[in-house]
């Protein structure tokens, strides 16, 4: 893309400060928002090539995402994430970002990454493409494939994350979280939570010993 790019920022305001000195001449800060809804009304107004969306961003980055991208539907949607979290990548790509980079950036990252994702290039790391791999081989959803949610859900407690931990992380009540476990439980017909976690076990097991048994001969 040539001339000027145009960018939305929707994190801290300390944060934006520091993109805005990172950034060169040839990219212009368009809108800066504080919140998810403050960013789809931006989007919407501002029809931005690249926004920068935080993935704590208040009023849930999910929904911010999901809003630009109907506000403005030119314009490339990148996560910027604390830390590595595959749920949080395939979320992301669900909700309609085309890029999604964890930790801290430094400017000449910050502005290839910019410029990548305005030339229509997607943007993910190198140690998260696998996920997005794996998710592809499950092929079409059928009937009883789990919502999004509840495979975010499915993921973190494979993790072995607490309802209690995983309520927090979502941002939602714990009893919710149980009724997506509940229903996690029925779509997979498992028993129970127990064995929805061992058949995951056993089945990184087998696994780990098919690697080892086509592994390379000595």
């Amino acid at each position: 893309m040539s001339g000027e790019l145009r960018l939305l920022i929707a994190d801290y305001a300390a944060t934006r400060q520091g993109i805005r000195i990172t950034l060169g001449s040839d990219i212009v800060v368009c809108a800066e928002c504080d919140d998810a809804e403050q960013a789809i009304r931006a989007a919407h107004r501002e029809q931005p090539d690249v926004c920068l969306v935080a993935r704590n961003v208040p009023g849930d980055w999910l929904r911010a995402v999901r809003g630009i991208c109907r506000a403005a539907p030119s314009a490339a949607v990148v996560v910027l994430a604390e830390v590595y979290d595959p749920d949080d990548l395939l979320e992301s790509v669900r909700a309609g970002a085309i890029g999604y980079v964890p930790g801290t950036l430094h400017a000449e990252h910050l502005r290839r990454i910019i410029a990548a994702v305005a030339a229509d290039e997607a943007v993910v790391p190198r140690a998260m493409v696998r996920e997005l791999l794996l998710h592809m081989r499950l092929g079409a959803p059928g009937p009883d494939a789990l919502t999004a949610r509840e495979s975010q859900v499915l993921g973190m407690l494979r993790r072995g994350q607490t309802t209690a931990a995983i309520a927090e992380r979502l941002k939602i009540a714990p009893a919710t979280v149980r009724r997506h476990i509940s229903e996690v439980v029925h779509k997979l017909g498992v028993e129970d939570r127990g064995a929805l976690v061992a058949s995951e076990e056993g089945q990184s097991r087998r696994s780990d010993a098919a690697c080892e048994r086509v592994g390379p001969s000595a």
